[in-house]
């Protein structure tokens, strides 16, 4: 025997052994992946049911918010309903109030008046001599209709 037969069979045990080997770590794969198998299994079989209800919670959600959205819709139109009432109302209850503060306001200066045009006429009959009357209380005296006066 010489040194290439050693080496053929060194070669050939050490083939054997890889072989055994690799046969060996394909097997305890191979359970790897059967249990992979089983525990991929066990979560579908328990996320599906519960996908399931969350849709059906989500469609319940979904329904209960179409309510909300539908009550939300009749308390604005409510709120504009009120909104127009009461613009209404405050129209109705201002315009009066606005003429008769306007018509106070007049009266009021009317009256203020009145009491200046007496007391001017007061003083106007004190300081001037006797039966002279003050120009405005009547319309402004006219000239004389036979004054000869023209204008040409």
């Amino acid at each position: 025997m010489d040194w290439s037969d050693i080496l053929k069979l060194a070669l050939s045990v050490f083939l054997v052994l890889t072989g055994v080997a690799l046969a060996y770590l394909f097997v305890r794969m191979a359970g790897v992946f059967q249990r992979l198998g089983v525990s991929v299994t066990r979560v579908t079989d328990e996320v599906v049911p519960i996908l399931g209800k969350a849709q059906t919670t989500m469609d319940g959600v979904n329904q209960q918010m179409g309510h909300v959205d539908e009550i939300m819709l009749t308390a604005v139109h409510a709120a504009k309903g009120a909104e127009k009432t009461v613009v209404t109302v405050s129209s109705a209850a201002t315009a009066p109030v606005r003429a008769l503060s306007g018509f106070a306001a007049g009266l009021r200066e009317g009256v203020a008046t009145f009491r200046a045009r007496r007391r001017a006429d007061a003083m106007d009959r004190a300081t001037s001599p006797a039966g002279h009357e003050p120009p405005y209380p009547g319309p402004p005296p006219r000239p004389p209709a036979d004054s000869e006066t023209t204008l040409s």
